[in-house]
């Protein structure tokens, strides 16, 4: 009895130094990092963030894992703001400790941990200090960050030298990691000059001078659907333009012909929270639609239009910035089409 008690109580103390023990990390190459949206360039990081600040990670905690991701366990972290270097205008204060999501662990077969981390990107450990772009997630005082390329090593007051996928590294090691960014990443900004060292001042003029309008425009461009009248054959645009808000785009399209059918598709494309109306006027009725500009386009059938169709687009929310907005009037599929 006394040997068996003993063999438990070996096997229990060596299964409690496997739990702890950590075996390495798992790194994920840059390719398998498919976001919602970019995160490297300055006019991502102005068009899709509220703040980027300087913060420096006090701890972490391991989140309850989830059993449909096998043996993944989330991990989030607690943040000191130091120092907050952009705004976007009307964006709400950001508070002076900020919780993020950060990538976790993975279990491995012993029962120790792998750290997860994705190549060329920061996992935000304690002890480190960085630059991030975040923005606030609608529920409550959150943020998040805007992706992982949107967190820049930043310890000792020195781009570049930090916390690099889980390691800590110098300036030199981190600038090889960000080459292959495009070249208006803030990352690849920040660590471009060795003899002449970027400061956060310069970020702060990088962002601050950064237009997002051009980004907008492109993603409301590309939500449009390539063939609306979805019969594998060109359409002829009755009508298609951009424009920018806030203020008001009023537009009329003439020649339409009365025996056919028409759709106006509309997309828009802004800050968080972002939306716009249309005000749809044909045969003498005016018909209101609310559009959000965080999803897909719009599609308002025009039927049978007589005379002059006018449509007038102003933005939902004004305060919130610049919104770029997309439309076409294709004509509907014809019967026996």
């Amino acid at each position: 009895m006394a040997i068996v008690a003993a063999l438990a109580v070996s096997v229990t103390a060596v299964c409690a130094v496997a739990v702890a023990r950590d075996d390495g990390r798992r790194l994920f190459p840059r390719a398998s990092y498919d976001p919602f949206h970019g995160s490297a360039a300055a006019p991502e990081w102005v068009a899709y963030g509220d703040h980027a600040a300087v913060v420096r990670v006090t701890r972490e905690k391991a989140g309850q894992a989830d059993p449909k991701d096998g043996d993944y366990i989330p991990r989030t972290v607690t943040a000191t703001v130091t120092r907050v270097i952009w705004s976007r205008p009307g964006a709400p204060r950001l508070p002076k400790e900020i919780t993020l999501r950060a990538h976790g662990w993975y279990t491995t077969l012993w029962g120790g941990r792998e750290e997860a981390a994705r190549e060329g990107a920061p996992r935000l450990e304690p002890g480190h200090t960085y630059v991030v772009g975040v923005g606030f997630t609608g529920t409550g005082n959150g943020v998040e960050l805007i992706g992982d390329d949107a967190a820049v090593p930043y310890d000792a007051a020195t781009f570049g030298q930090g916390e690099l996928e889980g390691r800590t590294i110098g300036a030199n090691a981190y600038r090889r990691a960000v080459v292959g960014m495009q070249k208006d990443a803030v990352a690849k900004f920040a660590v471009s000059e060795t003899y002449n060292p970027k400061t956060l001042r310069d970020v702060q003029r990088l962002l601050e001078g950064t237009s997002p309008l051009n980004l907008y425009r492109q993603t409301a461009l590309t939500s449009l659907q390539a063939d609306v009248n979805l019969d594998r054959k060109p359409d002829d645009h009755a009508d298609e333009g951009t424009g920018t808000l806030p203020g008001t785009i009023r537009h009329r399209v003439l020649a339409l012909d009365s025996r056919t059918e028409y759709f106006l598709s509309v997309a828009c494309s802004g800050p968080r929270g972002a939306g716009a109306t249309l005000g749809l006027t044909v045969n003498g009725t005016t018909d209101s639609h609310k559009l959000s500009c965080d999803t897909s386009n719009d599609l308002v059938r025009i039927e049978q239009p007589r005379g002059e169709v006018s449509f007038e687009i102003t933005a939902a929310k004004p305060s919130l910035g610049a919104v770029a907005v997309a439309w076409n009037v294709s004509e509907a599929l014809k019967t026996g089409q």
